[in-house]
């Protein structure tokens, strides 16, 4: 039975391709692959970044082949407007819901982080003891450090252990927020019908975007990275081996500031002092790669001066665009065209992706 006959047998249920019927075989393989991807379908949290500029919004599924980009939808905060006040407060809410409304959207649940202005970090070092006692010597440590009641802050740390180090001490990463600003956020979130599963904090937002997208193989995976998210008002910089943070630092220099050659070389300086930091207290490990997670059309002067850095260190260095590791579902390629081109989307992505756990390496 030639290929045209099995196809009126079977009533016209097997599509033509490209102007040819498709072989009976070769349609029950695609319709098998196809009900595979339906089956094995997932959609991650809503990952919620309301930074001090802007409001970003993304959600990414995995339909048994990768990631995929779901929802989407961005605005810009009005510029006479003062992030934290009631006014901000009511305008995140409501845009929120706009943005839930037009930017297609599955579900309510959402994961979110506090911008980075809002956590006070620190690296601090303290004598190595049970993990049970970490949690009081991190709070005695950084009491009187904090610019707010230490008696109503939210503590997070993470042990950065170091290759092979035998001595008595460890570093400990802190992190810490104001309980007060944490209730002002999930009133924001409440207000808007979000269902938040969890508000975490950047610098893990900015790994799992790494190392999902940026650090698949098995030979990257122990590389030490160090990553750089250029914002408005500020600069994020991560220094992890895989999802394990070794330092989170934020520098007070974004955009608005680096209009002018000078501010661009002075970021570079702080970024490169970051580096130095590290090296010298963290046991003799080495800065192995540099990512900056930027938008496609990051500026050319700072990723110039970035791969001069680079070059002098002698590792490799790459702009991470998130957006062209994804595939989109219908309708969000022209809503990410919407907003600024020069936008990261690392940090919402990575808000979504801790929703779905770790994935298997490759």
């Amino acid at each position: 039975m030639t290929t045209t006959e099995t196809a009126k047998k079977c009533n016209g249920l097997i599509p033509p391709l490209c102007g040819h019927f498709v072989p009976y075989e070769a349609a029950v393989r695609q319709i098998g692959k196809e009900m595979f991807s339906v089956l094995t379908k997932k959609v991650c949290p809503i990952g919620v970044d309301l930074g001090s500029s802007y409001l970003r919004m993304a959600q990414l599924g995995s339909n048994g082949h990768g990631l995929y980009l779901h929802g989407v939808g961005c605005e810009k905060k009005p510029e006479d407007m003062k992030a934290g006040s009631s006014e901000w407060q009511r305008w995140a809410a409501k845009t929120v819901k706009r943005i839930m409304k037009r930017g297609g959207f599955k579900g309510k649940k959402a994961v979110t982080a506090l911008p980075s202005h809002d956590v006070f970090i620190d690296q601090i070092r303290i004598q190595r003891m049970p993990e049970k006692k970490i949690g009081e010597a991190v709070v005695a440590n950084v009491r009187q450090k904090l610019p707010f009641d230490a008696d109503h802050a939210t503590i997070k740390y993470v042990v950065a252990e170091q290759m092979g180090s035998r001595t008595s001490e460890m570093d400990v990463l802190v992190m810490v927020v104001d309980s007060v600003i944490v209730e002002r956020h999930l009133a924001i979130y409440e207000n808007a019908g979000l269902d938040v599963q969890n508000i975490n904090v950047w610098p893990f937002a900015m790994a799992n975007s790494f190392v999902e997208f940026f650090s698949r193989r098995r030979e990257e995976q122990d590389k030490v990275a160090m990553l750089l998210d250029v914002a408005t008002t500020s600069t994020n910089i991560v220094i992890c081996r895989n999802r394990d943070l070794l330092l989170a630092r934020v520098v007070g220099l974004g955009c608005d500031n680096l209009q002018q050659d000078e501010m661009i070389e002075r970021l570079i300086s702080e970024i490169d002092a970051c580096s130095r930091y590290f090296e010298f207290h963290c046991g003799g490990m080495h800065i192995e790669r540099l990512v900056f997670l930027a938008g496609k059309h990051a500026d050319k002067r700072i990723c110039s001066k970035l791969a001069e850095m680079a070059q002098r260190m002698q590792i490799p260095a790459q702009i991470g665009d998130v957006l062209t590791a994804v595939d989109m579902r219908p309708g969000c390629e022209a809503r990410v065209g919407r907003c600024d081109s020069q936008l990261d989307w690392s940090m919402s992505f990575g808000l979504s992706l801790s929703g779905m756990g770790n994935r298997n390496r490759e």
